[in-house]
């Protein structure tokens, strides 16, 4: 079975489903075995479920809301979605806007994401 168009954007808001409740284990379950992670882009990749899960891990408690803005555009087993992240602080919530990129194996598993946060990148504007 190859990705298609619903199998990826399913992949993504599975994605933003799990990472909204801090369940890293749920989250990697996402994942396929020998998946990569890069995010922030440009820091050093994670190879497999154990190393994504000690990088998801350590942000649990945060208490992140994430929110899709927008459509997510498919090319091939490809996905792009700009997603607004909601993070609570002893003064209030910062919003923040993020791009991620996803690859979607045959099975519907995540097989690579690259995450985009800017911290400076106001997920309301354009609205």
């Amino acid at each position: 079975m190859s990705s298609t168009r619903e199998a990826v954007i399913a992949a993504c808001d599975a994605y933003i489903a799990a990472m909204s409740v801090g369940d890293p284990t749920a989250t990697v379950a996402l994942f396929a075995p020998d998946a990569s992670h890069e995010e922030p882009a440009g820091t050093p990749v994670r190879h497999g479920h154990d190393e994504i899960f000690g990088f998801l891990d350590q942000y649990k408690d945060i208490g992140f809301k994430l929110t899709r803005l927008g459509p997510v555009t498919v090319v091939g087993n490809r996905g792009a979605f700009q997603i607004g992240v909601d993070v609570p602080t002893p003064d209030g919530i910062r919003s923040i806007a993020a791009t991620d990129i996803i690859t979607v194996s045959d099975d519907g598993l995540i097989s690579g994401i690259v995450v985009f946060p800017d911290s400076q990148a106001d997920p309301t504007e354009g609205r």
